[in-house]
């Protein structure tokens, strides 16, 4: 279905208020009572919107809150990962109802089948868009993999043969760190005009996506921004990239076990954190020297750090001393430093946000759009 601005407007109005009347929409958003009237009509129509139970505020007609149908349209999530395809449908609030995972293997060709089975079994005349992630850099207009962890090896894999299987319905291609960042900006019901950098890191991971005025930072290849590939003049394993010190390197077990005797996983050494593991402290000042001159360089007005181990508060407490430390004086007092625990953060689920971004958002996800996301 295709949505004009005002509608979409309408429709993230009622996601950030949770209801609002026919006159609410009008005062909200500045459009004529009976534009509104005609856009709902369309929307009610479309099972997009749906009417509640009605309310008297004073005299005049009752108020019939309108709110989002979680019941009848739905969006569809596929995450490509290194030997596997995992598919899911989510309704129009976010909510995961199905999940499915397809193996697959190095060969290309069986990648495409995957993905194509996948949306054979997933798609249906209720589906209102396809966002699909994969790790690496991609070719957004082209529906093409171009290089990443699921397609290692084998070089520029084009998707479009699977895409058939999606008849008419919209495919977004994505970095994965885009469909994260997709996620936060709504759950988090962001302001779209900030520029903002997520970082995920986990044991052995660590991507980043730059938001600029609220829209992901494309560059001259669609991609994450790959801050887990600066690099330190210190010893680590060797990156997947050929290279020795990398930032999600260091962000990883091998790194802790290298430079202490001390036992345990990174995400067991977070929890028991008190500020004594040198070897953690070690990995905590490069990952806060790493992620402030981040800051630093682009001056964003926010940095969103996403992991499971902000859980534990003692690790967390001292990544953000170890920040504020390194930030410019005149950017330390103006960046929001945001903590976010969201688990499968690279999951289906999470690739479904890519579709619901682009349908709240005006030109969310169009690369040629250079306002913000209205």
């Amino acid at each position: 279905m295709q949505l004009v601005p005002r509608q979409r407007n309408m429709l993230r109005a009622i996601w950030r208020a949770g209801q609002l009347s026919r006159r609410d929409l009008h005062e909200a958003t500045g459009v004529r009572p009976n534009t509104v009237g005609s856009d709902v009509a369309v929307l009610l129509a479309q099972h997009i919107l749906r009417e509640c139970r009605s309310t008297i505020s004073g005299r005049g007609r009752p108020q019939v809150p309108l709110e989002i149908d979680p019941n009848h349209r739905h969006i569809v999530g596929l995450a490509i990962r290194p030997g596997y395809i995992e598919s899911g449908q989510l309704n129009l609030l976010g909510h995961l109802s199905t999940q499915n995972r397809i193996k697959t293997s190095a060969d290309p060709a069986e990648t495409v089948n995957a993905l194509r089975e996948s949306l054979r079994k997933s798609v249906n005349d209720l589906t209102l868009a396809i966002g699909v992630s994969s790790p690496g850099f991609v070719d957004s207009n082209r529906g093409a993999l171009l290089s990443g962890s699921a397609v290692a090896g084998s070089g520029p894999l084009n998707l479009q043969a699977a895409y058939k299987s999606a008849g008419s319905v919209p495919i977004l291609l994505e970095n994965d760190m885009h469909a994260l960042a997709a996620r936060w900006l709504l759950t988090h019901l962001a302001e779209p005009h900030e520029d903002v950098l997520l970082v995920y890191y986990e044991d052995g991971q660590l991507g980043s996506a730059l938001l600029v005025n609220g829209r992901p930072n494309r560059g001259c290849v669609v991609g994450a921004n790959e801050l887990g590939h600066t690099r330190f003049p210190v010893e680590t394993d060797i990156c997947f990239c050929g290279h020795m010190g990398c930032l999600e390197r260091i962000c990883s077990t091998p790194f802790l076990l290298r430079n202490s005797r001390a036992l345990g996983m990174l995400g067991e050494r977070a929890a028991r954190f008190n500020g004594t593991d040198t070897a953690m402290k070690r990995m905590l000042d490069l990952l806060a020297m790493g992620f402030a001159n981040a800051v630093n360089f682009t001056r964003v007005n926010r940095l969103v750090l996403v992991s499971e181990l902000n859980r534990h508060a003692q690790f967390v407490q001292y990544l953000t001393t170890a920040i504020r430390a390194h930030v410019l004086g005149e950017i330390k007092d103006r960046v929001r430093l945001d903590f976010w625990d969201q688990p499968a953060a690279r999951s289906a689920e999470t690739a479904g946000w890519l579709a619901l971004a682009s349908f709240y958002y005006e030109g969310w996800n169009d690369p040629a759009a250079t306002e913000p996301p209205q």
